[in-house]
């Protein structure tokens, strides 16, 4: 592309031959929308189904910048041959918005892949849009090369390091794309790994955060080394950082360190019901610095990895996802104890959670004050979904039963008698008299011993 396009295309205007030049883009633009179309109805008829959102994306983007690769090729092929009979101003702007829109679109869907959808990141792509199109504007118009002069006319300096704006900028922008690519390369990877079947989720989850890792390292080495920084001073850099890894950053090493060590000997997974201090709840999240336990009011405590190496963690589903439940009930003596029991037990085997193996099973295990004491023990196999609410359900369902059977369920009683004073009175003088009495036996008893 040369400086002076948009005066070639003024002068190319005035000439019959631009007519093959926007033949030449017609044909191109209309062979690629046609060939667009039979493509995606040949993959639409192959039955072919997305399977996760990164693929959804991916459809959505070649959908949209399909057609348009395809021109930008066949344009490609047609712009050396006719370059060489003709000026190719038109072509050659046709080339330039091309390449700019897919350009934008695939650095978006890159941007979408690697973070999640928010309003900075809306902005961010709005900037890179703008940038991307005022970049083409200026190679149209020929301004580029004036505004390159002038960037590198300003110089920078930092440390005893000095520099031109545009050295920094072109640093600047290669060091983001390096960084970009490798995000996008990172989602890509974890989106193949979590499709892998002979993986356990613990293990995908920690090579996939491995892999993401390693290439944002590699991503930002080779976007220093493009933007010509030696990267020989980034020794001095690892020395500062073992030495504050030593002294301040410990916890947090030791809490990534951990993280890898629950990932590796999967310990804990997601899905897991576990009880360590005083949370208890559900593993929803396991990263390299923390580990997320939702609890069944839907809060969710944040505990460090180091917590959970250090510290007994009670996993209730680590071998057996089974889970025992107590239901404590009462009823009165006159009860048949057999009948009550076996009506226990058919109430919770009738709740389609309550697993047959081990069977539910009651218990009588005390006589108290007011009737027999009797516990009901039944078994679920998915404890995550709630035990207060199948503990209501099983107890609801056996008080429907005890009214059909006539069982009663006793509840404390106590009698109260009022007398009047003059009862109490009397009862005084009797019982003071039945003393005086006993008092005088004992006397006469001790007179005639002597």
């Amino acid at each position: 592309m040369n400086t002076t396009l948009l005066a070639h295309l003024l002068k190319d205007l005035r000439e019959a031959a631009v007519i093959w030049q926007i033949v030449a883009v017609g044909i191109a633009l209309l062979l690629a929308g046609l060939l667009h179309y039979w493509l995606r109805k040949r993959k639409a008829s192959s039955g072919g189904q997305l399977k996760d959102s990164l693929a959804d994306r991916r459809t959505r983007v070649q959908a949209r910048i399909g057609w348009q690769t395809i021109a930008l090729l066949l344009l490609g092929v047609a712009y050396w041959p006719l370059s060489k009979y003709m000026n190719t101003s038109v072509i050659q702007i046709a080339l330039l918005l091309l390449g700019t829109f897919i350009a934008v679109r695939l650095i978006v869907f890159a941007l979408r892949s690697a973070f999640t959808q928010t309003n900075w990141l809306a902005s961010f792509e709005r900037w890179i849009a703008i940038s991307l199109w005022g970049l083409m504007a200026l190679f149209v118009t020929g301004l580029n090369i004036e505004v390159w002069e002038w960037l590198e006319s300003v110089k920078l300096r930092v440390g005893n390091i000095k520099l031109s704006l545009g050295d920094g900028l072109l640093g600047a922008v290669s060091l983001l794309l390096a960084i970009l690519a490798a995000l996008w390369a990172g989602s890509v990877m974890e989106s193949k790994l979590m499709k892998a079947t002979t993986l356990g989720l613990s293990t995908k989850v920690m090579l996939a955060r491995a892999a993401k890792a390693a290439l944002l390292l590699i991503g930002v080495l080779l976007g220093l080394a493009l933007a010509g920084i030696d990267l020989t001073v980034l020794s001095v850099f690892g020395g500062a950082l073992g030495v504050g890894l030593g002294l301040g950053l410990q916890r947090i090493a030791s809490n990534y360190v951990s993280g890898f060590i629950i990932l590796l000997d999967r310990s804990l997974k997601i899905g897991d019901l576990i009880t360590v201090d005083k949370y208890y709840g559900k593993v929803t999240q396991i990263n390299t610095r923390y580990t997320v336990v939702q609890a069944f009011d839907a809060s969710e405590a944040i505990i460090p990895n180091e917590m959970l190496v250090s510290t007994p963690v009670q996993n209730h589903s680590y071998s057996n996802r089974n889970t025992r439940i107590k239901l404590a009930v009462s009823v009165e003596y006159h009860s048949d104890v057999e009948k009550v029991i076996s009506l226990l037990e058919q109430c919770a085997a009738a709740h389609s959670r309550v697993v047959t193996d081990p069977a539910p099973a009651a218990q009588l295990v005390a006589f108290g004050a007011d009737g027999f004491e009797l516990e009901l023990y039944f078994w679920i196999a998915d404890p995550e979904n709630g035990q207060g609410n199948i503990r209501s359900d099983v107890a609801r369902e056996v008080w429907k039963n005890f009214v059909n059977a006539g069982i009663q369920i006793p509840f404390p009683q106590r009698e109260i008698r009022i007398q009047k004073p003059g009862h109490l009175q009397n009862r005084e003088n009797a019982t003071l008299g039945l003393r005086e009495d006993s008092e005088s036996q004992l006397s006469n008893k001790h007179k005639n011993a002597l």
